[in-house]
C-alpha cells in the first residue's frame, strides 16, 4: 500500500511541472503497471489511481491553458491602449520621443516633430509638433500641439492645441490660445476660445475675451474683457423668446 502512496506523492509533486509529454509518459506508466498486476484488488486500486492522476492531470493543464489565456488577454488589452495612447486626436500617429531645447541653447527657425518638444531655451519661429509642447523658456513664435503647457514661460505668439492648454504661475503670454479646455494661473493677453472648460485661477491675469462651454474665475483673478459660455449646451434664444 506505501508503494501506491508514494507513487501518488510523486505524481503530486511534478503536477506544475506538466506538459502534454509528461502527461502521455506518466498516463504509460501507469497503463503498464495495471497491466502487470495480478491481484484484482491491487489492479482495481492501480486503475482508481489512475484515474485520480489523469482527473488532476487534467485539471492542471486546464487551469494553466487558462492563465495563459488571461494572461495573452491581458497583454493584447495593454498594447491596445498603449497604441490608442500614440495616437493624437485626429487620428495621427504621435512618436514616442522628445526634442529638447536646453536652457542655455537658442534656435533661430520653426521647429516641427511628429513627437513631443520640450523648450528650456529660446526659439525664435513657429513651433509644431504632435505630441506634448512644453515651454520653460522663451518662444517668439505660433505654436501647436497635441497638449501645451506653459510654465514660467514667456511667450509671444498665438497658442493652438488640440487637447488642453495648461497657462502656469510666472506665465506671460501674449497672443491667442485656442483648445478644447484651459487652465489659467498666469497672465495672457489675448482671446482664449476653448470648445470646453476653462478655469481661471486667482493668480490669472487675462486682457481679452474669453470664449468657453464653461468658466470657472476662482477668487483674486483679474480679468478684462467679455466672458461668453457660447459653446454652453443653453439655448439662451429659447429662453428669452
Amino acid at each position: 500500500m506505501g508503494f501506491f502512496k508514494d507513487f501518488k506523492d510523486d505524481i503530486s509533486e511534478d503536477l506544475n511541472d506538466l506538459t502534454d509529454e509528461n502527461y502521455e509518459k506518466e498516463n504509460e506508466e501507469v497503463e503498464e503497471m495495471v497491466d502487470t498486476l495480478d491481484d484484482p484488488e491491487l489492479a482495481q486500486m492501480a486503475a482508481e489511481l489512475k484515474k485520480e492522476a489523469e482527473d488532476t492531470i487534467s485539471d492542471k493543464l486546464n487551469t494553466k491553458l487558462e492563465e495563459k489565456e488571461s494572461k495573452s488577454v491581458k497583454e493584447t488589452k495593454q498594447e491596445t491602449a498603449s497604441k490608442e495612447e500614440e495616437v493624437s486626436d485626429d487620428g495621427e500617429e504621435i512618436a514616442d520621443e522628445t526634442a529638447v531645447i536646453t536652457a542655455g541653447l537658442k534656435v533661430t527657425g520653426d521647429l516641427e516633430s511628429v513627437g513631443s518638444i520640450d523648450i528650456f531655451g529660446s526659439v525664435t519661429g513657429n513651433v509644431a509638433c504632435r505630441g506634448k509642447l512644453t515651454v520653460s523658456g522663451v518662444l517668439a513664435g505660433n505654436s501647436q500641439a497635441n497638449e501645451i503647457f506653459a510654465n514660467s514661460a514667456k511667450i509671444n505668439g498665438d497658442i493652438n492645441a488640440k487637447g488642453s492648454v495648461k497657462v502656469g504661475q510666472g506665465t506671460v503670454i501674449v497672443g491667442n490660445i485656442t483648445a478644447t479646455s484651459a487652465v489659467i494661473a498666469g497672465a495672457v493677453k489675448g482671446d482664449i476660445d476653448v470648445q470646453g472648460p476653462v478655469i481661471v485661477d486667482s493668480t490669472a491675469i487675462v486682457v481679452g475675451d474669453i470664449k468657453s462651454k464653461s468658466v470657472q474665475i476662482n477668487n483674486g483673478a483679474t480679468i478684462d474683457g467679455r466672458c461668453s459660455q457660447c459653446y454652453s449646451d443653453i439655448d439662451t434664444n429659447a429662453i428669452f423668446g
